[in-house]
């Protein structure tokens, strides 16, 4: 039975992601020694675009350890 599912409806709020690949910041993380997010590591999304915020294509990731960045769409993928 077809249904009506579109690309943007895995990165919605509540949905499990992962990296796919390491995810760079040009200053050290919050909590964190480095500056970047090991590729594989698993999140939950928080929220979706914010345009009227400055995000017009990013999401909000809440990573392991409790790390909030936003990431483009390319640099996630749903974690099944």
């Amino acid at each position: 039975m077809p249904t009506k599912v579109t690309e943007s409806s895995c990165f919605e709020p509540g949905k499990l992601i992962k990296c796919v690949a390491d995810i760079y910041s040009s200053a050290p993380i919050d909590g964190m020694d480095s500056n970047r997010i090991d590729g594989g590591t698993v999140g939950v999304v928080i929220s979706g675009p914010r345009p009227h915020t400055g995000f017009t294509h990013q999401y909000q990731v809440q990573f392991l350890h409790n790390i909030i960045w936003w990431v483009g769409p390319h640099e996630i993928e749903p974690y099944f």
